[in-house]
C-alpha cells in the first residue's frame, strides 16, 4: 500500500510538471506569434512604400501590430501600416490625401516565394550597363498580392474593405538601379521566413 501511495504521489508530480511545461510553452508560443508581426513590420513598411519611390522615411512604432511611416521630402507621405487581425501575413496601409484616403493591401499569402530581376537596356551598346540599363524586380505573386485604392472616406472597419480587381496586381518594383533592390529582397526573405507554411 505504501508503495502505491509513493508511486501515485510521484505520478501526480510528473503530471503537474508536464502540465506546467505545456502551459509555459503555449504562452511562449503565443507571445512569439504576437512579436513576429512586430518584428517584420519594418520590412512590410519597406515593401508597401517601395512602389511609391525611394524617398527617405522614418518609422514610429505605435503598437505590436501597427507602425507609422513618415516620409521626408516634398511629398511628406505618412502611412499607417497595420496587420489585419487574424491574418498574420496580410497588411493594410492607409494615408490621408487631399481628396480622401489611399488604402493599400499587401497580402503575402498571394506570394509563391520566388522573384526575378528583369533588365531593360537602351542607348549605345558600348556604354557601361549602369549608364544605359534599368532593372525591375518582379515577385512571383497572384494578381491580388498588391491592391491600391482611393476612397473618399474610410470604412468603420477598414480591415474588411474589399478591392475591385482593377485595383490589384502582382507585386513588382520598377525602373531602378540594380543595387537598390538588395534591401527589398532581404526584407522579402525575412517576411517569407515568418510567413512560411500556412500564412493565412
Amino acid at each position: 500500500m505504501k508503495r502505491k501511495l509513493v508511486w501515485s504521489s510521484a505520478l501526480s508530480r510528473i503530471v503537474l510538471a508536464l502540465a506546467a511545461t505545456i502551459c509555459i510553452a503555449s504562452n511562449s508560443h503565443a507571445q512569439s506569434g504576437q512579436s513576429n508581426a512586430a518584428a517584420i513590420l519594418p520590412d512590410v513598411a519597406m515593401l508597401i512604400h517601395g512602389p511609391f519611390g525611394e524617398d527617405s522615411y522614418k518609422l514610429t512604432n505605435t503598437a505590436d501590430d501597427s507602425v507609422t511611416l513618415e516620409e521626408f521630402g516634398d511629398r511628406r507621405m505618412r502611412l499607417e501600416i497595420r496587420q489585419i487581425p487574424d491574418k498574420k501575413c496580410v497588411f493594410l496601409s492607409t494615408s490621408q490625401e487631399k481628396d480622401g484616403f489611399n488604402v493599400v493591401q499587401l497580402d503575402f499569402t498571394m506570394f509563391d516565394g520566388t522573384y526575378q530581376l528583369w533588365e531593360s537596356c537602351r542607348g549605345p551598346a558600348d556604354a557601361p550597363p549602369d549608364n544605359r540599363c534599368t532593372y525591375s524586380l518582379h515577385f512571383g505573386s497572384q494578381k491580388r498580392a498588391f491592391c491600391n485604392s482611393q476612397r473618399l472616406q474610410l470604412d468603420s472597419d477598414v480591415s474588411k474593405m474589399s478591392f475591385p480587381d482593377e485595383a490589384c496586381q502582382p507585386y513588382a518594383l520598377g525602373a531602378r538601379a540594380k543595387k537598390s533592390y538588395t534591401k527589398y529582397i532581404d526584407a522579402f526573405e525575412r517576411i517569407k521566413e515568418q510567413c512560411g507554411g500556412d500564412s493565412r
